[in-house]
């Protein structure tokens, strides 16, 4: 068994609980020269962490080198869709890439299976079919950062954590005397230790001045560059008001900024591309989670677009859905597939011409931030 080892808690209890199973090996692996801060994944200190700790639990521990790929395969798309006007979550593309290569690399050292310290659970269906299930601990779910993971990687795969609580393993951590069971959460992505604006600029991303208007087209100010504002963002606008303002979309073509106001952010459907049906059809509880920390939606009605696109009419309203983000489906608490959130349609204009249930046949653009 291989398990992927961050320098934190969760990592650390996962390779704790499996030795007691049968060999396993450590493996860091390092993903981006930018990993400077503390609590980042890869940083210097958490691969000092995730060495000490393979140490001190007695167990072999391997450095993974993956810079030069993980730029190609994440970062890379990343700024590119952020400049088109996305607004893409980078975990769940990292994940996707991290687990495979994992997995490539457990094949050449003689381990059959790898393990993480996500927050899910896999179950089987349909014989040897896997699919991801919520954690028990809701509040660390980690189920919808996964959705991407291809089935042969979730067939090898095990996740040790998924029926814990955060609490649980702390606890475990002290029990075991492991040297970062008081470890903080990991809070920054890799590659962007000092936010996304400064990453993006970094990589070669420039200022275009331009407009920020209201939806009708009326210029209320100006702009340094589209890709630094996000979808529900308010302060930072430099604009005087009557009432509150959100930005509700970016327009990459005229390069302008639309703002409104908040119940403008508000949309009854959701269009998804890329989608990878995992089971849509025939789930009875289906719902939809649009961004990571975000409750899921239920889903009213789903319609098949074509090819690999859907459009999901949601039983109640959703504040600043994201082209860009993953949108996750779930039957109960069963991820039955997933996609990439394409555009949304507003809860006024739908209000207009449709009754609640229906099918809204036009989407406007927009994107929103998500912690990770």
């Amino acid at each position: 068994m291989a398990v992927g080892m961050s320098g934190g808690v969760d990592s650390a209890v996962a390779a704790w609980l499996l030795r007691e199973q049968g060999e396993v090996l450590c493996v860091t692996m390092l993903l981006a020269d930018e990993c400077g801060g503390a609590r980042s994944c890869c940083s210097g200190d958490a691969v000092e962490r995730a060495r000490s700790t393979a140490a001190a639990l007695g167990l072999p521990w391997h450095e993974l080198d993956l810079r030069d790929e993980f730029r190609d395969a994440v970062v890379d798309p990343f700024v590119a869709r952020y400049e088109a006007g996305q607004t893409p979550n980078p975990c769940v593309a990292c994940n996707r890439f991290r687990l495979r290569r994992l997995l490539e690399w457990a094949g050449t050292h003689g381990a059959a299976a790898i393990a993480t310290g996500h927050y899910a659970r896999l179950r089987r269906r349909r014989g040897d079919l896997v699919v991801l299930q919520r954690a028990a601990d809701n509040g660390k779910d980690q189920s919808y950062m996964l959705w991407q993971v291809e089935q042969d990687v979730l067939a090898a795969m095990s996740l040790p954590l998924g029926g814990l609580t955060k609490k649980e393993v702390r606890r475990l951590a002290r029990t075991a005397a492991l040297p970062v069971a008081d470890e903080p959460e990991s809070q920054e992505v890799c590659f962007a230790p000092y936010g996304y604006r400064s990453a993006l600029a970094d990589r070669g991303v420039k200022p275009r001045t331009g407009d920020i208007v209201a939806a009708d087209g009326d210029v209320l100010g100006r702009h340094d560059g589209q890709w630094r504002y996000t979808i529900g963002q308010r302060r930072g606008l430099g604009i005087a008001a009557d009432e509150p303002l959100y930005v509700l979309e970016r327009r990459v073509s005229s390069n302008q900024v639309v703002v409104g106001p908040r119940s403008a952010l508000q949309t009854l459907t959701v269009t998804v591309g890329e989608v990878d049906d995992r089971g849509l059809n025939k789930a009875p509880e289906l719902s939809v989670q649009l961004r990571y920390r975000s409750a899921p939606v239920p889903v009213a009605k789903l319609a098949f677009t074509g090819g690999d696109g859907v459009v999901a009419t949601l039983a109640e309203p959703f504040e600043a859905a994201a082209p860009g983000q993953s949108a996750v489906f779930y039957d109960n608490d069963v991820v039955v597939g997933g996609g990439t959130i394409t555009g949304q349609g507003t809860c006024d204009s739908l209000r207009r011409v449709l009754s609640p249930r229906e099918p809204h046949a036009t989407h406007t653009g927009g994107d929103s931030w998500m912690g990770t």
